[in-house]
């Protein structure tokens, strides 16, 4: 990593994800209710909920009474109102609704709300504990304020642990400055990141964690000291505590120690060293899972009997072309729960840079132990992608046929990287099209808030506003936009505006200068 801009770069992920936190109103992230209500019961009851037994709190269902949603959340949740209502309302009456919301009396938080279990709750327990000791520590504030510090306290952690674990992950992969900075440049770019770590949720540590598998898999790899062994354990141990689905990666963490054994590079104390804390940490969640569900990860789907010959047969009558078309379209670009869209045209060339980024690596990859690491666990995690898919599609009775996209930023890092190594081999060409992937990821970002969330929430009409339309509207509707997003967001325009103004010229600032000095490295390699 190029030592002057990795840390501006951090900085731009931080400014970021704070303007997308404060942004993002209260449960419009992915299944944000749910998740806090298995916080809120592990700070409020200090207990272990159970699925199928645990409830929302009548403070979460209370909120949805009195906060808008989603058109597409509001048919499951019962709520009153959805933002169009919210935007037609008068002030007064959108004010006083966020007065009641952050009112609403403390005792609520500690009674369950009869008729609404919380379908999280068999989430594996990691990141919840961490969000459960800080919402402890919140006591008479609105569910507002604890809302917003768990997105802060989860997102930038989420940013700074992303970015450690890929300047780790490029330096194994010897991938050249220039290149480490524009893949993590493009990671921090990413909408469906913040829209995936920005919500009160477990996915802010499984994104992160996957990379410093795959480094903790290649150190094993390669040959070490017996604390890479342990390292390799107790990644993989924390892995499967934020997500079950980590499961599916045994066979990078096994193959690894697996290949050191092979070629005598490791001894039977290094494999206790790997097993220990696997056992230790996670043994005793994934024993409760088998005595409560009967099954090992505790997953919805498997709860609910699913059967080997029910998955087989979606398998071969899924829509497998529609459905990776959608999975690759919504890993990029899904406007958090409105679901709202981005041009396909702009995401599909960043699909064909990827793709192009791809060719290149595969043409010029050499059969290296990280190299095989990284594509093996990218492979695997596909593998999981569709198991996941099958499952969604059987448990559904076919309505639902593709995985949720914010699955997909587990491989966001670790797929740049391999696209951006494939650049570094390819020459003026290659150099060209990291330059052209920068620029686009960075007006995607920027995009995203200007002409997407901010219109979105602070009462703009038009699904696809024209330029001249939002600009006007910006121009000439400032009062009132700033008055919408007072009640609907979860932080003060001033400081959306601030963060968001900051984000933006750093972003900027560091666009032009990745391009610049891809430009200038391009003109190096034609003159030789």
């Amino acid at each position: 990593m190029n030592r002057r801009l990795f840390p501006l770069i951090v900085v731009y992920g931080v400014l970021c994800a704070a303007a997308y936190s404060c942004l993002l109103p209260l449960w419009e992230g992915f299944d944000e209710a749910y998740h806090y209500g298995y916080v809120q019961y592990l700070s409020t009851k200090l207990s272990l909920p159970e699925l199928g037994k645990a409830e929302l709190s009548r403070e979460i269902w209370h909120s949805y009474e009195l906060a808008p949603v989603s058109h597409y959340v509001q048919p499951f949740t019962g709520a009153p109102i959805n933002f169009s209502a919210h935007f037609s309302m008068t002030q007064e009456m959108r004010d006083e609704r966020r007065r009641k919301a952050e009112s609403i009396p403390e005792n609520e938080k500690y009674e369950p709300q009869p008729g609404k279990p919380n379908y999280e709750v068999n989430q594996a327990i990691l990141p919840y504990l961490y969000m459960a000791v800080i919402d402890g520590t919140l006591t008479d504030t609105p569910i507002f304020t604890r809302v917003l510090t768990l997105r802060l306290a989860c997102s930038i952690l989420a940013v700074l642990l992303i970015a450690h674990a890929t300047w780790l992950l490029a330096r194994q992969l010897a991938l050249p400055g220039l290149y480490s900075c524009g893949a993590l440049y493009c990671v921090f770019s990413s909408q469906m990141l913040y829209a995936t770590i920005c919500h009160v949720c477990n996915d802010w540590l499984a994104v992160p964690i996957m990379a410093y598998l795959i480094y903790a898999a290649i150190r094993v790899a390669e040959g070490g000291p017996r604390g890479n062994y342990f390292l390799l354990g107790f990644v993989f141990a924390a892995s499967i505590l934020v997500k079950a689905y980590f499961l599916f990666l045994a066979p990078l963490a096994c193959g690894a120690v697996g290949w050191a054994v092979w070629k005598r590079r490791t001894g039977f104390m290094n494999l206790v060293f790997f097993l220990v804390p696997i056992l230790v940490l996670s043994g005793p969640w994934y024993a409760r899972n088998q005595v409560l569900y009967h099954n090992f990860s505790g997953a919805v789907v498997q709860t609910a009997g699913t059967g080997i010959s029910a998955m087989v047969h979606s398998a071969l009558t899924l829509p497998w072309i529609e459905s990776i078309d959608y999975m690759a379209l919504a890993s990029l670009w899904t406007g958090n729960n409105s679901f709202t869209t981005f041009s396909s045209r702009t995401l599909y060339a960043i699909l064909l840079l990827l793709a192009a980024g791809a060719a290149l690596y595969g043409r010029r990859a050499k059969p290296q132990v990280a190299n095989i690491c990284l594509i093996s666990a990218i492979v695997l995690f596909c593998c999981t992608l569709a198991v996941i898919t099958v499952s969604f599609h059987v448990s559904s009775r076919g309505a639902v046929w593709a995985a949720v996209p914010w699955y997909m930023q587990t491989l966001l890092a670790p797929v740049l990287l391999l696209v951006f190594a494939g650049f570094s081999n390819g020459g003026r060409w290659g150099n060209l099209l990291a330059a052209a992937s920068v620029f686009l990821w960075g007006y995607v970002l920027a995009a995203t808030f200007l002409l997407k969330l901010i219109p979105l929430y602070g009462g703009f009409a038009a699904p696809r506003p024209r330029l001249a339309d939002l600009w006007r509207w910006y121009m000439e509707q400032g009062d009132s936009r700033d008055a919408v997003l007072r009640t609907l967001s979860l932080s003060s325009p001033p400081v959306i505006w601030s963060l968001t103004g900051a984000a933006l010229i750093v972003g900027l600032a560091l666009g032009f200068w990745l391009v610049s000095l891809s430009i200038h490295f391009n003109s190096m390699l034609k003159n030789r």
